[in-house]
């Protein structure tokens, strides 16, 4: 701020109240106040837009191998790598928690659903493989 004060020949002092006031443009700001506050407008937007576009790129590759997950699952291959153990042991888990609430009907389930239990060793017909149940009856 100093420098920028300089660069306009301002030679009085700043106060703090002033410089709160022009800052929340309470009152009118002197041009060289505008600059610097257009600067860090231009500074926050950048960050935001990177943080978005960082945020854009984790979902796409979260979609992307959570794709590649299913279509393993669904083909009886081998999954590999802990993000994607991850995220078959999610789909298992939901798929888990579907057949206790069909009570064992897997007529209820999807393809991928069986595909799951049966990449995390659950048998439908045998409930000893199940991980979890219906609790207390």
């Amino acid at each position: 701020m100093a420098s920028a004060m300089r660069a306009a020949g301002t030679t009085q002092p700043l106060t703090v109240e002033q410089a709160r006031a022009w800052r929340s443009l309470a009152e009118e700001p002197p041009p060289w106040m505008r600059e610097l506050l257009a600067d860090a407008a231009v500074r926050s937007a950048r960050r935001a837009a990177v943080t978005r576009s960082r945020a854009i790129e984790a979902e796409h590759r979260e979609l992307l191998l959570e794709a590649q997950v299913v279509e393993k699952l669904l083909a009886g291959r081998t999954i590999r790598g802990d993000e994607r153990e991850l995220i078959a042991s999610d789909i298992a888990f939901r798929a888990m928690k579907d057949l206790v609430r069909a009570d064992g009907d897997v007529g209820q389930l999807s393809d991928l659903d069986l595909a799951s239990l049966r990449w995390a060793g659950v048998i439908p017909q045998n409930r000893s493989t199940w991980f979890l149940g219906r609790g207390n009856r």
